[in-house]
């Protein structure tokens, strides 16, 4: 699918549903993006914001590699343009686990790298957030989650979705690996823009019934109906680029986001002060039965 240049058109496209009903009661989500406060990414606040609005997006859960510094960020610059009625920002972060990356949402403090993926996943539903996992099988990034504990995760339910499309994997089929593995778990699937600059903004989003909590997307992520189109192989370049940029920056003295909060902590500080596992009562799936 091709990007729309507005809200308006974005809003048209999604009229043309099986139903031919407009999407009244939806809203538009893209569940991984990165800014400046990942290091290889330039994106601005006020860029991404501008971007995001005018391309039709309504609620946005920003991903920076190991830290959720800038996804307050982002929040803090939309409550200051007094653009909350139009963007929502949910906090998230693409954690540098041992066994590759995973994605929290809705989350309220940083988790440390270091940790192992399902000590991660544990953290992530402690805080009461959701976890994601990103481009699953693209060999081609060193960073996605081994299968072992990929299939550990899912075996114990402890994944709430999974990427079946990531714009940025280069080939299709290692997508659909990813939708088959969603598939043979019972794991709903999303897409994801997966971006680090603003041409890649809304390549991917996914249209849901309007949520507020980490509960209710929970509860209607079943229902996601997701839209979008692979970048370029080389869009790797631009990322390639703007590590040596911020790299560069930070030589010359130029003040980066970058800079002070890559990895917040070191793995053997985690081995040292380990994050503790929550209880069975403090996961998300307990919520309801709690009420």
């Amino acid at each position: 699918m091709t990007i729309a240049a507005s809200a308006t058109e974005l809003r048209d496209q999604l009229k043309l549903e099986r139903t031919g009903k407009p999407p009244t009661s939806k809203v538009f989500v893209d569940f991984h993006i990165h800014t400046r406060f990942s290091r290889d990414s330039i994106l601005t606040e006020e860029r991404f914001i501008e971007t995001a609005i005018e391309r039709g997006l309504t609620h946005v859960c920003v991903t920076n590699h190991n830290n959720i510094e800038g996804a307050i960020a982002v929040r803090d610059k939309v409550a200051g343009l007094g653009l909350e009625d139009k963007l929502t920002v949910i906090l998230g972060e693409e954690v540098s686990t041992a066994d590759g990356e995973v994605v929290g949402i809705f989350l309220t403090r940083t988790i440390p790298r270091g940790l192992s993926a399902n000590e991660t996943a544990d953290e992530i539903h402690r805080q009461g957030g959701l976890v994601s996992i990103p481009h699953p099988f693209d060999p081609f990034r060193g960073s996605h989650i081994r299968e072992g504990p990929l299939r550990n995760l899912a075996e114990t339910g402890k994944i709430d979705m999974i990427e079946v499309f990531n714009c940025r994997v280069s080939l299709q089929r290692h997508n659909v690996e990813a939708a088959e593995f969603a598939h043979r778990y019972g794991i709903p699937g999303i897409a994801a823009s997966d971006s680090h600059a603003s041409f890649e903004v809304a390549m991917a989003f996914n249209a849901l019934p309007a949520f507020e909590t980490a509960y209710e997307l929970k509860a209607l992520l079943p229902h996601n109906e997701w839209h979008a189109s692979r970048s370029s192989v080389f869009i790797h370049a631009t990322t390639r680029w703007a590590v040596w940029k911020n790299a560069f920056d930070g030589w010359r003295g130029k003040n980066t986001a970058t800079g002070p909060i890559l990895g917040p902590e070191k793995p053997e500080q985690v081995r040292r002060e380990p994050v503790q596992r929550p209880t069975a009562a403090e996961l998300p799936a307990k919520e309801k039965d709690q009420e």
